[in-house]
């Protein structure tokens, strides 16, 4: 999965972007089902449900600053991509401040999973499958770029929280 090259000479591997993307969409798909296992009277959902909305939010506007516009020269689908986002986005405002034990918040996780798995397939049976054709050195450049954006925007949540 990760290939064999200096990060701009941190000396770390550099992912593709492509790779860098699935991983991170693996994770919220994971931690979903985690937090689907959870009882509604367990204190520790709204902070499970913090930590997935936060990972959704750095994901996605790392995406858009550090994929998306080189992914433009491939793909078609980037405009829908986006709407994706603002979409999820909006779904997220929505509900989150709902009360963890009461009904429309479970009804909220299902809609923001099922948003989140149907952007995945869009972005996954689609954008990833584009973007191969930037070739492997293109890849890798935006896998280091887009992680170094998720480090940088990861960095100012926790300053804010601070």
């Amino acid at each position: 999965m990760a290939a064999p090259a200096a990060a701009q000479g941190k000396g770390a591997l550099a992912m593709r972007v492509t790779d860098l993307i699935a991983q991170d969409h693996r994770r919220v798909r994971e931690m979903f089902l985690e937090l689907e296992r959870m009882d509604a009277g367990d204190g520790e959902r709204r902070a499970l449900l913090d930590r997935i909305v936060d990972e959704l939010d750095v994901h996605a506007r790392a995406e858009e600053d550090a994929f998306y516009p080189a992914a433009r020269a491939v793909s078609r689908r980037i405009d829908d991509a986006e709407a994706g986002h603002a979409y999820l986005r909006n779904a997220i405002a929505a509900f989150r401040a709902l009360d963890v034990e009461c009904a429309d918040f479970t009804l909220g996780v299902r809609l923001i999973k099922g948003i989140v798995l149907s952007h995945v397939l869009e972005e996954e049976s689609g954008i990833l499958m584009d973007a191969q054709r930037m070739g492997g050195d293109e890849l890798e450049r935006l896998g280091v770029a887009m992680q170094e954006r998720k480090e940088a925007l990861t960095r100012i949540r926790c300053k804010r929280a601070a």
